[in-house]
């Protein structure tokens, strides 16, 4: 038996991505001199069910939402308590958006927030839902969510609004550029930049990405997080893998560590997913993150996204690790079958397994769906029980159960079961 557990919402109670999702939208407002503007969690429910469920993606928009709002503001002087007058001036080309180290370290960026937030304003407060749900609606599928609000912010400023918001010769448009174009880019991504400083704290981001802190401040993900995995549950889990009866593994969107034979870890590469594994008691179970297929998309030249769930990949590479251990050869073997090549060790290993996965997202249980479905393709013959997580009237609800098998409250409720059959058999 293999089972799949997703982190966040599943294993984990993520209030500190939330929280580090506000704190960074929060420091952008007050360096852009509007005060302090950040998203409710109704707003962040919002952008979750438009399925835009990385920070780095929401903390980008809305943050781009605040920043056209603010140059609004030199609109209509009489009521916006400013004038056109004191708008920064146009900077020469290199002062716009600088040298190529400027742009790489996004310094022309930080330059302008600073002659904004020099002149502090008054803003109504944008309406984060609203925006989630366009760009929900206006992005393409396995398409990024700040792409799309990228078009449609700069539709909104050239077609909505006189000169003034024509951001003074396209820097403004720059700048949008600047928040959305690249927001999985830690050395081009602002708001990346802030939110990662507030997850991992000042001294872990220095440590991993190798870059100044803006602010310093201790490790949301430690101080925050809270694990919904019960200890006799997690004790009865470790129990049937001892016995070689379960095989467990965290499968996650996180940010994690490349793989576990690397002979040194690639910079940028952060332990957030195997952080949560320890908070929950499964330090010694495998992950399958970000960080590892972010690896294997480095080697066949793909970016990480390209690879990560909802893409197939990850959940045959998670399958594969669950059962063998081995991190490198089963990305291989996973992207190997994702491209029409025959199946190979260390998939042979999982033939016959029933494959149990626990997920919060529909996509991702549709994600899984197509992985077994292509490996059983190859005669691997497994089956797959799909697991939704939800408590009863959350608005994830009614999406798993279009998807799910069955649908619980919580992880404990789900596991349970599957280790009362397992006992039972």
């Amino acid at each position: 038996m293999i089972l799949l557990f997703d982190v966040d919402g599943v294993l984990i109670r993520n209030l500190a991505y939330r929280a580090a999702l506000r704190q960074t939208v929060a420091y952008f407002s007050r360096r852009l001199g509007l005060g302090e503007i950040r998203p409710t969690d109704s707003d962040i429910d919002v952008y979750e069910s438009q399925s835009i469920t990385v920070e780095w993606d929401s903390g980008a928009i809305s943050v781009a939402a605040l920043l056209v709002e603010r140059l609004r503001a030199f609109e209509d002087p009489p009521t916006r308590g400013t004038s056109a007058a004191t708008l920064p001036p146009r900077p020469s080309a290199r002062e716009a958006f600088g040298s190529a180290q400027d742009k790489r370290s996004g310094q022309g960026f930080w330059e302008a927030l600073d002659e904004l937030g020099a002149q502090p304003v008054a803003i109504d407060r944008p309406d984060f839902s609203a925006l989630a749900r366009r760009v929900g609606e206006a992005t393409p599928p396995g398409g990024l969510p700040a792409h799309a609000a990228l078009s449609l912010l700069l539709h909104d400023v050239e077609t909505r609004h006189p000169a003034p918001l024509r951001f003074r010769d396209t820097r403004g448009a720059s700048l949008l550029t600047s928040l959305l174009s690249n927001c999985y880019d830690i050395d081009r991504a602002p708001a990346m930049q802030l939110f990662q400083n507030y997850v991992l704290g000042h001294e872990q981001y220095t440590h991993y990405y190798g870059l100044a802190p803006h602010v310093e401040t201790e490790p949301l993900l430690e101080k925050l997080d809270r694990t919904n995995l019960q200890p006799d549950m997690r004790d009865r889990l470790l129990a049937r893998r001892s016995a070689g009866e379960a095989f467990p593994v965290i499968y996650t969107a996180r940010p994690s560590l490349g793989p576990i034979e690397l002979a040194a870890q690639p910079r940028g590469y952060t332990p957030e997913a195997e952080i949560a594994g320890k908070q929950s008691g499964l330090e010694t179970v495998p992950v399958m993150g970000f960080g590892k297929v972010a690896w294997l998309a480095q080697q066949v030249g793909l970016s990480g996204m390209d690879l990560v769930k909802p893409s197939p990949v990850e959940a045959m590479a998670a399958i594969a690790v669950a059962r063998t251990g081995l991190e490198i050869e089963s990305l291989k073997a996973a992207f190997a079958v994702a491209r029409g090549d025959h199946l190979r060790y260390p998939l042979t290993p999982c033939a016959h397994e029933t494959v149990h996965v626990f997920e919060d997202s529909a996509s991702s249980l549709r994600a899984v769906t197509r992985a077994v479905e292509l490996l059983n393709r190859q005669g691997l013959d497994l089956r797959l029980v799909r697991h939704g997580i939800a408590p009863a009237g959350s608005p994830k609800r009614p999406s798993l159960e279009k998807v799910a098998d069955v649908v619980h409250n919580d992880v404990n409720e789900g596991l349970a079961q599957v280790l009362q059959e397992l006992k039972e058999q």
